[in-house]
């Protein structure tokens, strides 16, 4: 009950920010241009800025356990999850739509959204251990989830896999960080700022992108099998898969790590389901109702998660 009423509390809280975005959206006719605009504000400027924030820190042997065992968490959910939404999308239907019903349950918005709740939940300390969880989506979606979207695996791009912010912004955070270099303090300042628009904007966002959905397509065939499939089938067989394997138990602090992750890996469908769909000739518009449908959503399914994996792992 405690988990439920501290998730459920900054859930409530990111709702009302994404109500003020949806509000503000519908009163001055925001085009999806403009909101796609400041998406890329957030994944080129403000995403590296909170990686490496959260990374100006002193070095310590035990955070890099940490970080290293929320990578291999990251890494494990995300490629269960891909795995999970393979077999449990079985062809039927409009297999276009069904490749994006399998982006959309295997990729969650980790950025936008499980940073500012896994920071709301267990402060700003934990902020990088999601942020890890970013980076894995990053290489991850624009490699397998690219695969998926085109059909084909073989266009899979470890170019745009690599060369994009998430991993940019490690390259330079982690370095700093093992060799305890801090920013000067100005330009630490400036850091700090920007990573600290991360939630506000983040959940804008979401509330400008929702309330450009025709919801009239939300009875489509598949919506709710994937909203259902992202929001709770997975969250649920990936909290199985830890119970089973007594991950909570492979390092100190292991309980929290795990809820970390688990908070993580049950967020809404990716706004980039919408953006990539489109750019690789699918419906776009079909990716946008899933992912406002499970953004809706998870104001119900991610208390409920956190409570479960409260009373499973605690």
């Amino acid at each position: 009950r405690f988990m439920f009423a501290i998730v459920f509390q900054q859930v409530f809280i990111m709702f009302l920010l994404m109500l003020i975005g949806f509000v503000y959206a519908k009163a001055t006719g925001m085009q999806k241009a403009e909101c796609n605009r400041i998406c890329n504000i957030l994944l080129m400027i403000v995403t590296p800025c909170l990686l490496l924030s959260n990374l100006q820190r002193p070095f310590q042997q035990e955070i890099v356990k940490e970080l290293l065992f929320s990578l291999g968490l990251a890494v494990v959910s995300s490629l269960f999850a891909i795995l999970a939404a393979r077999f449990l999308f079985l062809p039927r239907g409009q297999q276009e739509n069904k490749r994006i019903e399998r982006y959309a349950a295997s990729f969650g918005n980790v950025g936008f959204i499980g940073i500012p709740l896994v920071t709301g939940i267990f402060g700003a300390q934990y902020a990088v251990f999601a942020v890890v969880f970013v980076v894995v989506f990053h290489v991850l979606s624009w490699t397998v989830g690219v695969g998926m979207l085109k059909g084909s695996f073989r266009e899979m791009s470890w170019k745009e896999a690599l060369l994009n912010p998430g991993i940019l912004s490690a390259l330079v955070a982690v370095p700093l960080f093992v060799m305890n270099i801090t920013l000067p303090s100005s330009l630490g300042a400036v850091v700090g700022y920007l990573s600290s628009l991360n939630t506000p904007l983040a959940m804008l966002v979401c509330g400008f992108f929702i309330a450009g959905v025709d919801w009239n397509r939300f009875r489509e065939k598949g919506v709710l099998y994937a909203s259902l499939t992202r929001l709770v089938w997975i969250p649920l067989l990936t909290m199985l898969l830890y119970w089973v394997l007594g991950l909570h138990r492979w390092i100190d602090d292991g309980v929290t790590l795990v809820l970390v992750n688990l908070i993580a890996g049950a967020c809404p469908a990716a706004i980039a389901t919408s953006m990539m769909s489109a750019r690789y000739g699918l419906d776009g518009e079909y990716a946008s109702v899933i992912v406002a449908v499970t953004t809706v959503g998870c104001l119900v399914t991610v208390p409920l998660i956190a409570m479960l994996g409260q009373m499973i792992f605690v």
